[in-house]
């Protein structure tokens, strides 16, 4: 037996491969070689091209490339190599490779596969081949079985990549399918060919039929891994698509959250433009007597002093001015500009543009501040929009009490900073306090709801809460906790 193999491996090695007429100028070691270096060079370049990418089977679809074409390279290297190398070594080569693009594919997929299963696979292929080449001499199924066992896995290459192109409508996958199926069935027919006799069952033999074969490799090589990467590029231009789309909605929310902030701010003023035009009045007023008062001390030639009534003007126009001035700045659109706010400032700002209002409500707020003031990092409308919101709900809140109170106070925890304000009314009950700060709900026939939804967002924006109870005490508390800025201290 081995005198025979001995014989016929000699005689394979020697006899040159026969040619058919007309076939002539295309030599199969070289054709393989170089569809062999095309397996190597276009997942080479694949992975070099979307290295930086996260996708999922990239380097797996990458190395199955590589280990195919070296596959190929050693099948075009017979003659040149030992017979282990060119023979055995060359299809299980072949074989892992297509596995490598299983694995990808069903990575993609995301679809589980025991990487043991393909290595004893391989094992038990090397095995059956290395019998029929080298133990039980058998020519055609040695060829028949790499044949069909790699045909096989190039069909099942084609179906997940089938299933990866249905189930992310991708027109890359269904080329990948085409190509490894086209692959596929030109190997298949070359195995039955062999089977009935048809042609030699050698990979050098040259027939039509090969040169089809070797034509279908190099076509795969290239249309293959270019499909391959229109499959990731699509995957990534849809999760950039996504973000885009998610970014669009976030500014959008953004936008409409702007829109109906500055809606609430036009609606708090719009609320307590009586007592604005009430305190407006009292400036203006001053100022129209003052003026009577010197035209009649200019017509009776009074000796009183004229620098007196100047100054007199000026004060008043002052705070008619500072009146116009927060009421504009309050309800003016602009964009959050994050900078050093100092609490207690932001207090008195929102104290004096409700002041008329507490006055003619018979409230009395009490402020308490730290001894050392206390600084955030912020946007002073929108923190003074948080507490006009919440002052004018424990203005409503008190409505029935004999005595009317509002208490602030500043305090400071380890790093924070927290504004509470506490009322004496009687407090929120369990239903209101589970819904309390939903947008759209309002305890007020007039109320559209968003005030204190608002304000828990201008509070998150400013990497802070606002929180609402009730004190043990009674009456509601509402405490709004931010971050303290302490860089100041440095200045």
């Amino acid at each position: 037996m081995a005198a025979n193999r001995g014989a016929l491996s000699h005689q394979t090695e020697a006899t040159p491969a026969r040619r058919p007429p007309g076939v002539t100028l295309f030599h199969f070691p070289t054709a393989y070689f170089i569809a062999g270096v095309l397996f190597l060079a276009m997942p080479s370049a694949l992975w070099l091209l979307l290295r930086q990418t996260p996708a999922r089977g990239l380097s797996l679809w990458s190395s199955g490339g590589l280990v195919f074409g070296l596959g190929l390279m050693l099948l075009g290297s017979r003659g040149e190599l030992p017979e282990w190398m060119t023979h055995g070594l060359a299809n299980s080569l072949l074989f892992s490779g297509a596995a490598l693009w299983v694995l990808a594919l069903r990575r993609k997929l995301g679809l589980p596969m025991p990487v043991m299963v393909l290595i004893l696979f391989n094992l038990v292929f090397w095995l059956v081949y290395e019998l029929f080449h080298s133990w039980w001499v058998n020519p055609t199924w040695r060829f028949l079985w790499s044949t069909c066992i790699v045909c096989g896995m190039l069909f099942w290459v084609a179906g997940l990549a089938r299933e990866l192109g249905l189930r992310r409508k991708s027109f890359s996958a269904k080329v990948v399918t085409l190509v490894y199926m086209a692959l596929g069935l030109v190997l298949a027919v070359r195995a039955i060919s062999v089977l009935l006799g048809l042609t030699q069952p050698e990979a050098m033999h040259v027939d039509v039929l090969s040169m089809v074969v070797i034509t279908m490799g190099v076509l795969t090589s290239v249309v293959g891994n270019i499909g391959f990467l229109g499959v990731v590029l699509e995957r990534v231009s849809r999760k950039l698509l996504a973000i885009a789309q998610a970014q669009a909605r976030q500014e959008e929310s953004k936008r409409l959250l702007q829109q109906i902030t500055q809606l609430e701010r036009q609606r708090s003023v719009g609320q307590i433009a009586a007592s604005l035009g009430h305190e407006l009045s009292q400036p203006l007023t001053n100022l129209h007597l003052i003026i009577d008062r010197m035209a009649m001390a200019q017509e009776n030639h009074d000796g009183r002093s004229l620098a007196d009534d100047l100054r007199a003007l000026q004060r008043n126009t002052q705070k008619a001015t500072d009146i116009l001035h927060r009421i504009r700045t309050f309800i003016r659109t602009q964009d959050i500009q994050f900078e050093p706010i100092e609490l207690g400032q932001v207090i008195a700002d929102v104290n004096d543009l409700i002041h008329d209002l507490s006055f003619n409500e018979s409230v009395h707020i009490q402020v308490t501040l730290p001894a050392e003031k206390a600084w955030v990092l912020g946007d002073a409308v929108q923190l003074s929009q948080i507490l006009l919101n919440v002052l004018r709900n424990a203005i409503e809140a008190t409505h029935g009490q004999p005595d009317r109170r509002i208490q602030i106070t500043v305090r400071r925890e380890k790093t924070s900073l927290v504004l509470e304000v506490l009322d004496n009314g009687p407090g929120m009950t369990p239903d209101v306090l589970a819904q309390i700060a939903t947008p759209f709900f309002s305890t007020k026939p007039d109320g559209l709801g968003v005030g204190l939804s608002i304000a828990q967002s201008i509070a998150k924006q400013h990497r802070g809460s606002l929180q609402m109870d009730n004190h043990p005490d009674g009456g509601a508390r509402v405490c709004l906790q931010l971050p303290e800025w302490v860089q100041h201290r440095a200045l």
